[in-house]
This record gives C-alpha cells, structure tokens and sequence, in this order.
C-alpha cells in the first residue's frame, strides 16, 4: 500500500485541487491519505473534513515546519511506500502505480521521483547537483535554461560524475518507509527548505539508492504553498545549518562571508537585522 503524506499550512486553494486531482489514482491504487494540517488558520482543516472525509487528518496545534509535519505523517503511515507530496503538485497518469512497481523491482532503492513539470507543461528540475559552493553555483547556472531536454539527462549526467549523486525534491518523492525509518526521516531542527537536500544525503549515506523515473511525472506549481513572508529567512536559516552539518569549514566561512555582504546592502533595516542575525 501507498501512503500519500500533504503538509498544508494556510493553502486551502490548492489542497482542494491537489486531493481532487489525487482521488482517481488514489482510489485505483488503494491508497491511504494522510493531510498533515500545520495550524492553518483558513480553514484548510474543516475543508479536508467536510469534503475528503476519506482522508486521516492530522491537526497539527503550531507549525513545526514541512519535514517535521512529515515526519508526523509517517509516523501513522502504514503503507510501504510514502508518496511525500507537496499541496501545489500532482501525479501525472500512472505516476503513482509506476513509482510503486520501480521500487519493488529494486530493493536497493530507497527514494525515487518522477519527472517534474509545470502545469503547462514545461519541465521542472527534480533533480540538482550536490549542494555546496560549487554545486550551487553551477544550479543558478542551470537555472535560465531549465525548459531544455539536456538539461535534465545529459548534463545531470556529467554533473554527477563530477559531484556526485546530488539530491531530489520532496515537491514529488516516493520513499521506502523502511529506508526513511531507517535513516530517522527528515531532520527536524530543519523548519522549511533543504530538508529534501539533506534527506537524500543522508539516504545515500545509510546505502539506498535513488533514481529519477522518466516514465513517471507530476505536476507542480512551485512555490504555491509557500508563505512568502518568511521565505527568505527560513531559506538562509535552513542554507547555513545545512552547510555547518555537512560541508567543510572553508565553505561555510565563504558562504557567511557572502551573506554578511548581501544581507548589509538591504535597505530596510529591521528586514536586514534580522537576516544579520542568522550569523550571530
């Protein structure tokens, strides 16, 4: 069994669409449903009861942020697989059914993800480089020329040869429950973005494989359930843990060096105190 795992925080508008767009496949598949609500104050909780009374809900009294809500999901879960799934994306035809066979035909694998597009049909990058100085420099390279073909095969290709396995977004990821038990799930001290970054780090590390599935894709607004309010901030906070846990000292000198630069030309000054204050 599948179990399809939604964070939502404030976005009812697109987890009515996403559980819309979810309930063939879902029904087809046998799939359990768990909405994991982040104290949304819109309604978004009464909404799941009233009009998906199939779901499990999962109310949430704070927001503990998108990998501890998941992992909150996970912890009811009683598929096999989780399919962690953002409330602005959807599967694509199939998607969910193909997902679950390429896992069960490879017990090495620990995660997989579908090709990602947006909804009108450009493709989206479900995969980047490993992260560090030199990997990120080389994704906002890739940036400008993400509807290309080559730039999601042939070059993720060559990329990995000379960086490594790099890592998948969680905007569509099925994940072997007993890989993501294995490796404790997400990291909490995490609140909201490279939680997927160190997920398939960590995936990696415990000996699961990962691998794109080209047969299989999703949808994905991006961005869509994103409070933009704190986007910034809860970037930078999430960028700079990451790079103290697992990259080498001389990177998270230049990384704070290149902060410190940007954040002191930001011309309202409580917003650049308080991106100041990620470097105390």
């Amino acid at each position: 069994m599948i179990s399809i795992i939604l964070v939502s925080y404030n976005s009812r508008g697109y987890l009515r669409n996403c559980l819309e767009k979810l309930a063939p496949q879902a029904s087809a598949q046998r799939c359990e449903l768990i909405v994991v609500d982040n104290a949304s104050t819109d309604g978004s909780a009464a909404m799941v009861r009233e009009e998906f009374p199939d779901c499990r809900l999962l109310g949430l009294e704070a927001n503990v942020g998108f990998g501890a809500a998941n992992n909150r999901g996970a912890e009811v879960a009683a598929g096999k697989y989780l399919l962690l799934l953002n409330v602005d994306a959807w599967p694509g035809p199939g998607c969910l059914a193909h997902l679950a066979w390429v896992l069960d035909t490879d017990l090495s694998l620990g995660l997989v993800v579908p090709r990602l597009r947006y909804p009108d049909g450009r493709l989206q990058f479900a995969w980047a480089p490993e992260t560090g100085v030199v990997g990120e420099a080389l994704q906002k390279l890739r940036n400008p020329l993400e509807p290309q073909s080559w730039n999601h095969r042939q070059l993720p290709a060559v990329l990995r040869l000379l960086l490594g396995p790099g890592w998948y977004t969680a905007a569509c990821m099925m994940v072997r429950k007993a890989a993501f038990d294995e490796i404790g799930g997400f990291d909490e001290k995490i609140f909201m973005y490279f939680e997927d970054v160190d997920l398939s780090r960590r995936m990696r590390l415990a000996g699961w494989k990962m691998q794109m599935v080209w047969g299989a894709q999703a949808f994905h607004v991006k961005g869509g359930s994103q409070p933009s309010d704190r986007t910034e901030l809860e970037y930078r906070r999430g960028q700079l843990y990451y790079y103290r846990k697992h990259r080498p000292r001389w990177e998270n000198l230049y990384l704070r060096w290149r902060m410190r630069r940007k954040f002191g030309r930001v011309a309202n000054p409580e917003r650049r105190r308080e991106l100041l204050k990620l470097l105390d």
